[in-house]
């Protein structure tokens, strides 16, 4: 469960290509999720949610989310979602990619709201795990 956060940021942005994009593995989302967790001080409480897939909507998980996806070159402040990268990540093993990036594209808003980013990461992550929690949760399980 702990791969969930960076595995869902992974898939949720794009803009390099995805032969550039290095795929993460579960040791990167372990170190990505401790530093993310530390430098926004977030609580074992908070942990505790993350790991039933609970994301509350406050800043200290808006920002945890966007350092993950960050660090994950999944999603840029100024620009938004890569959506190659994520469908890379998310997709691994996976020969037709089609279904799983029109999801992620439905999901990587442009910030037409003009929501900070660390509330724009959120945004779309929390739209991707409503609409794709098994993916998530296969693709986490294959990593362990």
């Amino acid at each position: 469960m702990k791969n969930t956060v960076a595995l869902l940021l992974c898939a949720l942005l794009g803009l390099a290509s995805a032969s550039e994009y290095k795929l993460r593995t579960a040791e990167d989302l372990q170190k990505v999720r401790k530093e993310c967790a530390e430098s926004n001080k977030v609580t074992e409480a908070l942990i505790a949610k993350y790991k039933t897939f609970e994301y509350p909507d406050d800043e200290i998980t808006r920002n945890y989310i966007k350092c993950i996806f960050n660090k994950f070159d999944l999603f840029e402040d100024a620009k938004g979602f890569k959506v190659d990268n994520l469908v890379a990540q998310l997709g691994q093993g996976r020969e037709d990619k089609t279904a799983l990036k029109a999801d992620v594209e439905k999901c990587a808003d442009k910030n037409e709201q003009k929501s900070t980013p660390s509330a724009w990461a959120y945004r779309g992550f929390k739209c991707f795990l409503s609409k794709n929690l098994p993916l998530v949760q296969a693709a986490i399980q294959k990593k362990n």
